[in-house]
C-alpha cells in the first residue's frame, strides 16, 4: 500500500473543505428552483432616468417630513384642501346680541387657509365659548364651504362688587363682563368674596318680603356664612346664619305696625339668636337722648307738682 504524502494530505484537505461549504450553503425548496433559475437567466435592465426619478421620490419624501416633522403639515394640508373646493367661504352666526360677529370670527382663528375640511370643530367651539357673553356655541359644517356657529348668550343677572371692581355676572356666579353700561344699573348687587356664586341664595331670600326687596340696596356676605342687607336708606338688616328668612319676616312685621325701615335706625342685628338688637344712626341716637331728657323732665316736674 502507498503511504500519503504531503499532496495527497492537501487534496484530503481541500475535499473536506468543499464539504463543509456545501453542508453550509442553503438549500431551496424544490417548488422555489425553477423560479430562481429563471430569475437567473433573466437579463435586468434599468428604466430609463431611473435614477433622476429616484433622486426626485427621495427630494419629496425629504420634503414631506420635514414639513411634518416641523408642524406644518396640517397648514399645507389645509391649503391643498382650500384649493381643491373646501374653503370656508360662509359663516352663518345666529343667536348673539350682546356678542360681535367679529368677536366671533376671531375667536374661530381659521388660520391662512380656511378649510372646512381640516377644521376641528370641538377646538373651534371652545375658543368660541371662551367669548365673554358665549354659554354655549354649537357648530355645524355643511359641505363644501359653509360653517353655521349658533351661540347661546349667557342672561344678565346680578352685580358682584368684589374689591375695587364690580362685575356682571349671570344666575350662576359666571363673570360675563367688567365692562357693561348703565341699563344694568337696577339688578341686585351682591359684595363679597364667595357672594357670586351665592347669589342666587341671596335673591330667592329677600323676594319672599316685596317691600324689602324693593328697597334693597346690596346684599353683603359676611365671612361667607351669613347676610347682611343693606337698604337704601344705608340701614343694615344683619342676618343670622341660620333661618335668616326667619329675621326678615320679624323686619316685615315691624316695619308694617311701626315702620321701622324709615326711622333713624342704623342696623337691626339678628346675630345673637332669639334677640334683636337696634343700633341708631347718629342722628337718632340725638334724638333718643333728646327724647329721654325729655321724659325725665316732664317725670321730675310731675313729681314736683305732687
Amino acid at each position: 500500500m502507498r503511504s500519503l504524502g504531503p499532496e495527497d494530505l492537501d487534496i484530503a484537505e481541500d475535499a473536506e473543505s468543499v464539504r463543509l461549504t456545501a453542508s453550509r450553503r442553503l438549500v431551496l425548496p424544490r417548488f422555489l428552483r425553477r423560479p430562481v433559475r429563471a430569475l437567473r437567466r433573466t437579463e435586468w435592465k434599468m428604466p430609463r432616468h431611473a435614477g433622476l426619478k429616484a433622486m426626485a421620490v427621495l427630494v419629496l419624501a425629504t420634503s414631506t417630513a420635514g414639513i411634518f416633522a416641523g408642524g406644518h403639515g396640517m397648514t399645507v394640508v389645509s391649503a391643498v384642501t382650500s384649493w381643491t373646493g373646501f374653503a370656508v367661504e360662509n359663516v352663518r352666526i345666529t343667536g348673539q346680541t350682546e356678542t360681535s360677529e367679529i368677536d366671533v370670527l376671531n375667536g374661530l382663528a381659521f388660520g391662512p387657509f380656511p378649510s372646512l375640511l381640516t377644521l376641528d370643530l370641538e377646538t373651534a367651539r371652545a375658543r368660541v365659548e371662551a367669548l365673554p357673553w358665549v354659554k354655549e356655541a354649537n357648530l355645524k359644517k355643511f359641505f363644501p364651504d359653509t360653517l353655521e356657529v349658533e351661540i347661546v348668550e349667557r342672561q344678565p343677572y346680578a352685580l358682584w362688587q368684589h374689591g375695587g371692581a364690580v362685575s356682571l355676572i349671570d344666575d350662576a356666579g359666571a363673570v360675563i363682563t367688567d365692562r357693561f353700561g348703565g341699563r344694568y344699573a337696577s339688578l341686585p348687587l351682591v359684595v363679597g368674596r364667595g357672594a357670586a356664586e351665592r347669589v342666587a341664595e341671596y335673591t330667592a331670600l329677600i323676594a319672599g318680603f316685596p317691600d324689602i326687596a324693593s328697597r334693597a340696596q346690596a346684599g353683603v356676605l359676611v365671612s361667607g356664612a351669613r347676610w347682611t342687607v343693606v337698604l337704601d336708606n344705608g340701614l343694615q338688616l344683619m342676618l343670622p346664619a341660620d333661618r335668616p328668612q326667619d329675621a326678615l319676616a320679624t323686619v316685615a312685621a315691624l316695619d308694617e305696625d311701626y315702620a321701622v325701615l324709615s326711622r333713624e335706625i342704623a342696623a337691626l342685628d339678628f346675630r345673637i339668636p332669639e334677640q334683636m338688637i337696634v343700633r341708631l344712626t347718629d342722628e337718632g341716637t340725638v334724638a333718643r337722648q333728646a327724647a329721654l331728657k325729655e321724659r325725665d323732665r316732664i317725670a321730675k316736674s310731675g313729681r314736683t307738682n305732687t
